[in-house]
C-alpha cells in the first residue's frame, strides 16, 4: 500500500462524503475536479470511477505512470443490494450471460434480436467478448451473486474498453474501442509496447469480484502476467474452477526470459486473510479457494500457502489443519477480523519502520511458499 501522504482516519469521512455527493455523475472524467487525488499516491490518476445502484458495484479505474501499472478495484458489500449479491450462492457458468437473448449487460432483448441472443447493433463487440470465455471449461461454475456484479450492465466490456483504451495512449473516454477492432480476440500483442502491469484488487464481495475479473483479463490478454492481490475474499467457484485457475499460474502456464520477465503470460491471485477472519471461510458447501493464500497471523507475521492446500510433490504446505473451522470458535472475533479498515490497520502497523516493536521485514513481507513441516501439518494436499 503506497502511502499518499494523508492520514486516512481522519480525511475518510470527508473523502466518502464528496465521493456521495459527485456518484450520480458516474464516471468521473475531469481528475482537477474528484477527490481522488487527495488518496492516490503520487503519479497515479483516477481513470473511471462507477457506482452502479441496481448490482450495488462500485469500481475503480487506476493508472500509475511512476510504477506502470493499471489496477482495477472493487469495492466490498456496503448495503443492501450488495449484501443480495453475497448471498445469491447459486452457481452459474463463468463470464456474460449470452444464452438466453441477453447481451453482457444482462437485460433481455425484447426486439432487434438476430436469434442467437445477440443484439445485432452490438453483435460485432458482443461477439468478440463472447469469443473469449471459449477456451472456459465447461464444468467450471462461479457464484452467481459475484460473476453478474462483474458482468451485468455492461461491467465488464465497460472495464475492458477503459484498459485497452489506457494502454494504447487514450484515457477511457471512448466506449467504444472493442468494436473498432479488427481482431477476433483482443490481444496484448495487438498492443503497442507501452504495456502496463495490470492488478485487480478489492476486499469482501469486492475481491471476489475482482477474481472474476482477473480470470476475464487473463482471457483478453493470453500473453501477460495478470495479478489479482485481494482482502478478505470468500470462496468463489467450484472444484473444477479452482482447478483452473491454478492451472493459469505462471509456473504451470507461464514462459520467462532471460531476465526472469514473463513473455507467455499467465494469471496469479493472492488472497489476504486477517487472522480468523470468517467471510473467506464461506460459503461452505460446493464452493472451493483459488489461488495462494496469504495468512496474517498476531505479531506481524504473514505465511504464504501455495493455492491454499499445498502441493506434496513440490514441497509445499497447506493451510493448517481447522483452518475452516477455527473461526467457529471464536465467531465474534471472527466477524470482527473482516471490516476493511482491519486489514489496512494490520499492514500499517506491522510495517517495519512503523513500529518500533516490528523490526522484521522477512515475515512482513511474504518472499517464499510455506514448506511441508514448517507450520505443523505434516503435509499438503495436492489440489484438485
Amino acid at each position: 500500500r503506497e502511502s499518499s501522504g494523508y492520514n486516512f482516519k481522519e480525511q475518510e469521512q470527508n473523502w466518502m462524503q464528496q465521493l456521495q455527493n459527485q456518484q450520480n455523475s458516474h464516471q468521473i472524467s475531469n481528475e482537477s475536479e474528484d477527490i481522488f487525488h487527495l488518496v492516490l499516491p503520487n503519479g497515479t490518476s483516477c481513470l473511471y470511477y462507477s457506482h452502479d445502484y441496481s448490482l450495488g458495484r462500485q469500481v475503480l479505474i487506476v493508472r500509475s505512470t511512476l510504477r506502470n501499472y493499471i489496477a482495477v478495484a472493487y469495492a466490498g458489500t456496503d448495503d443492501w443490494t450488495t449484501a443480495l449479491s453475497d448471498g445469491d450462492i447459486l452457481t452459474t457458468p463463468f463470464g456474460p450471460d449470452f444464452t438466453t437473448n441477453s447481451s453482457d449487460d444482462g437485460e433481455t432483448k425484447q426486439n432487434g434480436t438476430n436469434g442467437s441472443g445477440i443484439d445485432p447493433n452490438r453483435s460485432n463487440k458482443d461477439q468478440k467478448i463472447k469469443n473469449l470465455f471459449e477456451s472456459v471449461p465447461d464444468d467450471v461454475r462461479v457464484h452467481r451473486g459475484f460473476n453478474n456484479a462483474v458482468f451485468q450492465n455492461d461491467g465488464f466490456s465497460t472495464v475492458l474498453d477503459c484498459i485497452i483504451s489506457t494502454r494504447i495512449g487514450g484515457n477511457c473516454s471512448n466506449n467504444s474501442t472493442i468494436a473498432k477492432r479488427d481482431n477476433s480476440n483482443i490481444l496484448a500483442t495487438d498492443l503497442p509496447s507501452e504495456n502496463y502491469q495490470l492488478y485487480t484488487t478489492g476486499h469482501s464481495l469486492g475481491a471476489a469480484d475482482s477474481m472474476l475479473l482477473g480470470a476475464a483479463l487473463h482471457l483478453a490478454f493470453p500473453i501477460e502476467l495478470i495479478q489479482s492481490i485481494n482482502f478478505g475474499c470468500p470462496k468463489v467457484g467450484n472444484l473444477e474452477w479452482g482447478s483452473w485457475m491454478n492451472q493459469l499460474q505462471t509456473d504451470r502456464g507461464g514462459t520467462y526470459n532471460q531476465s526472469g520477465r514473463v513473455i507467455s503470460g499467465g494469471y496469479e491471485v493472492f488472497r489476504f486473510v486477517n487472522k480468523i477472519d470468517l467471510i473467506p471461510r464461506l460459503p461452505e458447501l460446493l464452493f472451493q479457494h483459488a489461488g495462494h493464500t496469504l495468512q496474517m497471523s498476531v505479531g506481524g507475521e504473514i505465511e504464504a500457502y501455495y493455492d491454499h492446500f499445498g502441493n506434496e510433490d513440490l514441497g509445499y504446505a497447506g493451510v493448517p489443519f481447522g483452518w475452516g473451522a477455527a473461526p467457529y470458535a471464536l465467531l465474534p472475533l471472527a466477524i470482527a477480523s473482516h471490516p476493511c479498515s482491519h486489514y489496512v490497520n494490520y499492514l500499517e502497523y506491522y510495517r517495519p519502520g512503523q513500529n518500533s516493536t516490528v523490526q522484521n521485514d522477512s515475515l512482513y513481507f511474504v518472499r517464499e511458499f510455506e514448506r511441508v513441516g514448517d507450520n505443523g501439518t505434516g503435509g499438503g494436499v495436492d489440489p484438485p
